[in-house]
Formats: structure tokens, sequence, C-alpha cells
């Protein structure tokens, strides 16, 4: 198969099933710079608007991967990856453009940062499903976990998702991600509540840290914790769970290098990459041996867990 530029996977997703990622920005350039990030730190903190990386070509390569899939059976096209995608200037082109090719619908998957740009809004009325995050409503809450970029107001953040929520007719999932003493006071929690009820998404996904995060004091809640605050949210609400059953085959052939790709976009354990392939962790767990002695993995851990990340260098 074609090596990709600007596609990945499919990969295993915890809300999208089998989606292949589409990714419109440079590692890692986004508004925010949040302390939970699994990609890592943010190198380039921007509100800056333009097509990073050429429309025409990522059309051309789903194009191709469709081409050569045949039916794929993807669940989704994801428009995410390794920064903002709603920073990219023609994003509405490449939804259109993903369209006219394919019925398997578009999910965008983003921090909501820029909804409060009526262009950025228009752009997105295509997709089928908008994933946006909304990680605290209060000022300084908000500077600490999303850490935005100077003078960036929360309340457009808000008013750009109750905006959008009027004119969008597909699914708004919106994310809420809990880190321990951070946004989950009991006053947080109820100020959330009062301004998703004024978002009005169809489902909201509660997640905590599950992978390791870019700042170590970053920590996940517990189960009971995480049910607590399902249950306060009411029926929308669910907990983003873990997939149980293979979501893509591995060959032999390129069982090391579909592994490299999938570990490029966030880090897994053992047990996640055995789910998500099908493939036993007693046969994964010698391609994970011989991808770390060619040092293009290594270990990370991570509360009782151990996680396998790409090595610096072998990040693209």
């Amino acid at each position: 198969m074609k090596s990709f530029k600007y596609l990945y996977g499919p990969v295993p997703s915890r809300r999208l099933g089998r989606s292949l990622g589409v990714d419109l920005v440079p590692s890692k350039i986004c508004t925010y710079d949040c302390v939970y990030c699994q990609i890592g730190k943010t190198t380039r903190k921007t509100r800056v608007r333009k097509e990073y990386v050429p429309a025409e070509e990522v059309l051309e390569e789903i194009k191709l991967f469709l081409q050569e899939e045949g039916d794929p059976s993807l669940d989704y096209l994801s428009l995410s990856g390794s920064g903002e995608p709603t920073l990219h200037s023609g994003i509405r082109s490449i939804i259109e453009g993903i369209k006219k090719m394919t019925s398997v619908p578009v999910a965008v998957i983003t921090n909501g940062s820029l909804l409060y740009l009526e262009e950025v809004r228009k752009d997105l009325l295509k997709a089928d499903v908008i994933l946006p995050s909304l990680d605290a409503v209060s000022p300084e809450v908000f500077l600490k976990i999303n850490r935005p970029p100077k003078d960036f107001s929360l309340e457009k953040v808000i008013e750009g998702l109750i905006e959008f929520r009027k004119i969008y007719r597909g699914q708004i999932w919106l994310e809420i991600l809990f880190c321990k003493g951070v946004n989950d006071s009991r006053e947080e929690l109820h100020r959330m509540r009062e301004t998703v009820d004024r978002i009005r998404p169809d489902k909201i996904h509660l997640n905590t840290v599950v992978r390791p995060p870019s700042e170590k004091w970053a920590l996940p809640l517990d189960r009971r914790e995480m049910e607590g605050i399902r249950t306060f949210f009411g029926e929308k609400a669910s907990i983003i769970s873990e997939f149980d059953h293979p979501l893509f085959p591995l060959f032999a052939g390129d069982v090391k290098e579909t592994i490299l790709k999938i570990l490029r976009r966030r880090p897994l354990s053992l047990s996640d990459l055995s789910r998500g392939t099908g493939v036993s962790p007693a046969e994964l767990e010698g391609h994970l041996r011989s991808l770390m002695e060619e040092e293009k993995i290594e270990k990370r851990s991570f509360g009782d867990s151990t996680y396998y990340e790409v090595s610096k260098g072998n990040s693209r």
C-alpha cells in the first residue's frame, strides 16, 4: 500500500470506530496547549488560519486510499490529527471534496476554539458529526487546563458553540476531559452543566487522562468519580470506553509499519494495540521488541500501565 503523507490509519477510535484520520496541520500547531494532550506540547500556538497543507493533495490521497482499499468498511473519515483542524482555511473545500467521492461520514474533531468565527461555523456545516471539546467554563480553569493564547476569550468560545448549534443540522458530540483537581470541583461542574444546557449537544462524552499527558501532573479521575459525573450530567452523557474488538486487520508483511503509523498519533499500551488489531499480545511483543531495538519506539510509564510511543525523530 502507498505511504500517505496526510492520512493515518484506519485507527481504533473510542468514539468513531474504524476511523481514517486526515491530518490538516503539521504537528503540533494548535490554538491551545492542553496539559493532558497525548500528542505532546504545542510547538506553535496560533489563531492564524491558512492552508497549512495543500487541500488538493489531501483530497488526492483520500481518493487513492479509497481506490486501493476498495470497500474499506470505514465508520468515519475524521479530520483531526496533530493539531487543530479548523486552523486550515480550506477545511470546507476538503469536506465538500470528500462528500463528492464517498458516502463515508465525515467527522471533525476540534477543540471548538475557533467557532466564534462565522467563517469557521459555515466551513463545518456539511460535516456529518462535529466533536468539539469544552474542558472549562471558568476563566481561571480554562487558563490552567487548555493554556490558550493571551487575551483569548473563553466567553467567545462558549458563544461560538451556542451559535453553531443554531445553524448546524448534524450531530454535535461534546467532549469534556477531566483532570483531577483541575476542572472537577463541584462549582465548576455546576457551571459546566448550565453551559452545556445552553449549547444543546446531541451527546456528552466524558473523558479523563487515559494515556501519557504532556504534563506529568495531569492526573486522571477514577471510575467511581467518572460515574458520579456521568450521573450528574444526565442521560445524554456517557463515559468513553475502550474498544474490545478488532477494528482493522494487520498482515504479516506490514505489521511493524502499521504499528508505527498508529503510534505516531497516540501512545498505546500492549492491550490497546491487541484490542485494536486483533493480534495477540505475544505476537505483538515480538514486533514491539524489534522496533525498540531499532530505536523507532520507546516505552513510557503512566499510572499502572506501560505505553509505547515513537522515539524522537520518528514522529513523521
